[in-house]
């Protein structure tokens, strides 16, 4: 990986607040990703790192997409099998600290 893009993915990474468009990035690249191998994942990888051009330059949402993609690559290379949302204990982890944050309805 470019250092420039490892940068930028590493700091997706880190623990913040996310953008309803990261959030959003994050929920359309595991989406797409369900069912993947890790030869799939890393090709959509590629894709995305084409398309992206200027890592820098990229919105929020683009490089929350890249580090998805990034690290469900890296998931993938341990892992063996396809892709699931339930099986990532990242994703998993994100969705029931939103959960808890969410205010009660009554």
């Amino acid at each position: 990986m470019f250092d420039e893009t490892e940068a930028v993915v590493e700091a997706e990474l880190e623990p913040h607040e996310p953008s309803p468009g990261e959030v959003e990035a994050r929920s359309r690249v595991r989406s797409e990703a369900t069912g993947m191998t890790h030869h799939q994942a890393v090709a959509a990888l590629e894709r995305v790192r084409a398309d992206v051009g200027e890592v820098a330059d990229a919105g929020p949402p683009l490089r929350a997409a890249l580090a998805e993609w990034h690290r469900i690559t890296e998931l993938l290379a341990g892992h063996g099998g396809p892709y699931s949302c339930e099986a990532d204990p990242y994703a998993q982890g994100q969705l029931t600290a939103r959960h808890r944050s969410a205010p009660a309805e009554g």
